[in-house]
């Protein structure tokens, strides 16, 4: 079963603030109203995609929709059989290789039964989770999506365009989401049961407990998640739905209130063809792989070889 993707750019407008919005010139515009965005400092978060008919699906989501193991169960049971998956493959990674990464959650001061922290690892090393990446550094966002991505085009226009999402993390409602996990459950356990209870939650790496350094490259892509419960809805469906559910109980006073917006983020659409313009501009703001991952190999050397020419120079 394949998942679902917008047919038109046209059609993204429904979900993403401008999203029908599509960029073929002047790169210059979207890298000055990035330098604005950044700016405000971190009141914006940012998320690329390579291709703009994508919708946002987690890695757990598209491994159960491809999969089709919906069809195991019937429809009723679908969203508890979906839990089970994700929870599933947390015990998997709590017990793998003599518990090891457990062991390396007890040696970090965290518990050893924090369902995020699992999942923050498993994220980091490509095991399916429910959370999608994004990075509070639009650039770092902006290389994602168009890394190894080459302009072939097409007839179909919106196969022309990848996109770049951007949203205020600072809005009331997603800064409620994140004290769902409250300063109790960051000492002690979180069970995955206890993240599901939510549909959405935006976790923010502003505690050491979800920064578990396994990785430089975690330093510089300013990362974080967002999470989305729901086995088959985009994360943008997820919200949509929830903002029209909040505004009809709570009226439009309220949801004003809570900086709730009618959909999940803004979205820029932009032209293939401007790839080569765009990795120059990142170059020239040191983004590159070098940035993005960090050289291990190249960090023995470099280090190695600057303190043997440190010590071949030292003047008596």
């Amino acid at each position: 079963m394949k998942l679902e993707e917008y047919s038109s750019i046209e059609e993204k407008a429904t979900y993403f603030k401008n999203g029908e919005i599509k960029i073929s010139v002047n790169i210059e515009g979207v890298f000055e109203k990035l330098a604005e965005f950044t700016e405000k400092g971190n009141g914006f978060i940012f998320r690329g995609c390579s291709e703009a008919k994508y919708k946002l699906y987690s890695s757990a989501q598209r491994i159960y929709i491809n999969q089709e193991f919906h069809k195991q169960v019937p429809e009723d049971s679908i969203a508890e059989h979906y839990k089970n998956f994700v929870a599933g493959l947390i015990e998997n990674c709590k017990v793998w290789n003599n518990g090891v990464v457990s062991k390396l959650l007890k040696s970090s001061g965290i518990d050893e039964n924090n369902a995020i922290a699992y999942l923050s690892y498993m994220q980091h090393f490509g095991v399916p989770t429910p959370f999608l990446d994004y990075s509070y550094n639009p650039y770092v966002s902006l290389f994602f999506a168009i890394d190894n991505l080459t302009y072939k085009p097409s007839d179909n226009e919106i196969d022309n365009y990848f996109s770049l999402y951007y949203t205020y993390a600072d809005a009331t409602m997603f800064q409620s989401w994140k004290y769902v996990f409250d300063e109790k459950l960051k000492k002690e356990d979180i069970s995955y049961e206890t993240i599901d209870a939510n549909d959405m939650s935006i976790i923010l790496p502003d505690d050491e407990l979800y920064q578990i350094i396994n990785s430089v490259n975690i330093i510089n892509q300013e990362g974080l998640f967002f999470y989305n419960n729901h086995p088959w809805y985009p994360l943008e469906r997820t919200y949509k739905e929830f903002a029209d559910f909040l505004k009809e109980e709570k009226g439009q006073a309220r949801f004003d209130e809570l900086m709730m917006h009618d959909t999940l983020s803004g979205c820029f659409n932009i032209h293939k063809s401007l790839i080569p313009a765009i990795r120059k501009k990142l170059d020239e703001l040191g983004i590159n792989k070098n940035y993005i991952y960090p050289d291990m190999a190249d960090f023995r050397k470099s280090v190695t070889n600057e303190g043997i020419l440190n010590i071949l120079t030292l003047k008596k």
